[in-house]
C-alpha cells in the first residue's frame, strides 16, 4: 500500500507516484456571472468557489527511490502503465486522488493525460543486455474534483 512521505508523494486510484518539482498546481475558479441590465450598468453574481482542478507532472522514471533510499521496484513503464490504465478505465466514474498536503482522499475526473519520452534510445540499452525494454516518462495529467 502506498503511503505519501514514505515511498510517494501522491497517491492516484491507489498507486503512489512521485511528482516532478515545481508542476504541482492547485487552482479553484469561482463561480459567478456577470450581466448588463436594462440600465446599462453591470449586475455581477457570485455563487462562490467552484470546484478544484490539479495538474501536475508525474515521474515515471526507471530506478526511482522511496524516501528511505530503497528503490521503488517498478520501472518507469510500469509507473506509466498504471496511470494509463487509471486513465483509460476511468471514463464516466471517478477515481481516489489523495491530496498531499491534507492526506485526504477526493473523488476525482481524470481530465487530461499527456506524455513525454526521455529519450527512445534509452531502450535499446536494456535490449542489448537481454533485459526488457524500460523507458522513462514524464506525464503531464490534469485531475478536476467530481
Amino acid at each position: 500500500m502506498a503511503t505519501i512521505g514514505i515511498d510517494c508523494e501522491i497517491i492516484l486510484d491507489g498507486t503512489g507516484y512521485f511528482v516532478k518539482p515545481g508542476t504541482f498546481k492547485m487552482k479553484q475558479p469561482r463561480v459567478r456571472k456577470a450581466t448588463v441590465r436594462a440600465d446599462g450598468g453591470e449586475s455581477y453574481i457570485d455563487l462562490g468557489p467552484g470546484k478544484r482542478a490539479w495538474s501536475m507532472i508525474i515521474l515515471c522514471l526507471n530506478d526511482m527511490l522511496k524516501y528511505d533510499g530503497t528503490l521503488t521496484g517498478l520501472t518507469g513503464e510500469q509507473y506509466r502503465d498504471a496511470l494509463r490504465a487509471s486513465y483509460s478505465n476511468a471514463a464516466g466514474t471517478t477515481i481516489q486522488f489523495t491530496d498531499p498536503l491534507n492526506g485526504t482522499a477526493v473523488a476525482v475526473h481524470f481530465d487530461s493525460y499527456a506524455e513525454i519520452v526521455y529519450d527512445l534510445h534509452v531502450q535499446e540499452v536494456p535490449l542489448a543486455t537481454g533485459a526488457s525494454p524500460a523507458l522513462s516518462y514524464e506525464a503531464a495529467i490534469t485531475l478536476v474534483e467530481a
